[in-house]
């Protein structure tokens, strides 16, 4: 069946089920132990959305389409998805011969009640504005399901990867929601044994899976929210792998036996915000030139090497370069005081100006630190800066008021396109966005049309320099998840994949 790459809607057309995860059937052997800093809320993939949430989902749960061990988007549960030439309606292809961990085979039936729970506002699934264009779910046959869109939607497959996982109907009728969420099943690699609550999860290789069994028996996830702790149980060999280590202990993890480091690329960016949108009228912000006056006032390269340790890349704007097409032609703001003391006098601010800026501590990694570096930066500009400084509740909880003229703030990659920045974290209408644009806006909603990549690429690169030119925020830098793993362990994280899978890990004996 023919399709056009330039108009990808014109006719019906076919995915295949190509680039399927590796067949594996080998016995799985061996126990893997990962020590990382929190846990998930909850084990209802349908109810939470923090980002240990999203690593338990991805190795019990699978949706139609999935994102594989190399992170690329395939066809999981479904073989194949028709698109109908209006863009409104998928036809999934259920593959057959899938089971749940009990052994019962899933069903179209389990395909439409784990959809309709997915977007019922009962619910309350976190993941809903992802899956939020569905308007009703069909059964076909046996073997077919249909989604019907209430608009057109250019990466449904992606954010159906993210947040369309699949329960089974019967089971959670059984024992119902709080049973499902203390006991959970599905159909993913690794099958659920039992948790203990700030402690540990463990799993265990589902043999049966359609696809890809385990090369490791267990699975064990332990919380261990002290940074020292974890490195003291990688060092002991209580911990195989340890995750999201503060980069200044890059030195001591590198000088243990028997151990090595990963620096992953994780896709997500890190901005100063401006509140251009709920900010107080007379705020300096609101003048682009101020803008790029303190742009140029933060030695960004200083803060990476010196703080960070170089876990991290310098960005021009928006775009984490893991996981978007960045546009190489658009340079970082240049670090220049002098220029930046210039640019304030043009705007009427010579004698410099004062700004409150709120920042959390604990959130993000040393984000106290580097609040406090660029406070001192920009106040040898001239910028006089109250710096509040907040638990990361509290930070977190005000937030959404929406009145910190400028934050230090880190949006993270879940679909792996720039969409879900622009539509989350920068349309004005976004829940999370300080940000209005008028013509940004007609851009980021004209990109829900566009499904050619290059043509996606293109398109994402002209609203990077859009928000470059406005100087929308404080461009930083795009984070590395410093991970510390035993000599034994094979395994390594995709980039901009933040999200472990342990799907092909493997422990030598």
């Amino acid at each position: 069946m023919k399709f056009s790459s330039q108009n990808p809607f014109a006719a019906l057309f076919l995915i295949c089920a190509l680039s399927l995860p590796s067949l594996s059937f080998s016995a799985p052997t061996g126990k893997l132990t990962v020590a990382v800093p929190s846990e998930p809320a909850t084990l209802d993939p349908h109810k939470a959305s923090n980002r240990y949430n999203y690593m338990f989902n991805t190795n019990m749960f699978e949706g139609l389409y999935i994102r594989n061990d190399k992170a690329e988007l395939v066809p999981a549960l479904a073989e194949s998805v028709a698109v109908a030439s209006d863009g409104l309606t998928y036809t999934f292809k259920l593959r057959k011969g899938v089971k749940f961990h009990d052994g019962s085979a899933m069903t179209a039936d389990d395909v439409k009640f784990s959809i309709e729970r997915a977007i019922n506002p009962n619910t309350k699934n976190p993941l809903l504005a992802y899956i939020k264009t569905i308007d009703r779910v069909d059964i076909i046959n046996a073997d077919t399901v249909a989604m019907k869109l209430k608009e057109r939607d250019a990466i449904f497959l992606k954010k159906l990867a993210f947040a369309g996982w699949i329960v089974p109907r019967n089971y959670i009728q059984a024992v119902g929601e709080d049973g499902f969420a203390k006991k959970p099943m599905g159909t993913g690699p690794f099958k659920f044994v039992s948790r203990s609550i700030n402690e540990q999860i463990e799993m265990e290789a589902n043999e049966l899976h359609w696809s890809t069994v385990p090369k490791v028996k267990n699975l064990v996830i332990r919380t261990v929210p002290e940074d020292a702790v974890r490195l003291a149980m990688l060092q002991t060999g209580e911990a195989d792998i340890v995750a999201e280590m503060p980069p200044p202990l890059v030195e001591r993890i590198n000088a243990l036996r028997g151990v090595k480091t990963l620096s992953h690329p994780s896709g997500e960016i890190y901005w100063v915000v401006f509140n251009i949108k709920d900010g107080a009228k007379d705020s300096p912000l609101l003048n682009p030139m101020v803008r790029k006056a303190l742009n140029h006032a933060i030695d960004k390269q200083a803060i990476i090497t010196n703080v960070l340790k170089n876990q991290a890349v310098q960005i021009a704007g928006a775009l984490a370069p893991s996981v978007a097409a960045v546009d190489k032609n658009l340079q970082p703001y240049a670090y220049n005081p002098a220029l930046a003391k210039k640019m304030l006098a043009d705007a009427g601010y010579p004698n410099g100006l004062k700004v409150d800026m709120y920042s959390s501590v604990g959130r993000y990694t040393l984000d106290k630190d580097i609040s406090l570096v660029i406070a001192n930066q920009l106040k040898a500009v001239g910028v006089d800066v109250n710096l509040n400084l907040w638990e990361s509740s509290k930070w977190v909880g005000d937030l959404s008021k929406k009145y910190y003229p400028m934050s230090y703030q880190a949006f993270g990659n879940t679909v792996f396109d720039p969409e879900g920045l622009m539509i989350f974290g920068l349309h004005s209408k976004a829940f999370w966005s300080f940000y209005k644009n008028d013509a940004v806006d007609k851009m980021i909603d004209d990109s829900l049309k566009i499904s050619e990549q290059k043509e996606r690429d293109t398109h994402f690169q002209k609203i990077d320099k859009m928000l470059y030119d406005d100087a929308s925020h404080i461009f930083l830098w795009e984070s590395k998840i410093l991970i510390g793993m035993r000599d034994k362990v094979t395994w390594r994280p995709q980039p901009g994949d933040n999200v472990y899978k342990f799907w092909n890990a493997s422990v030598d004996k």
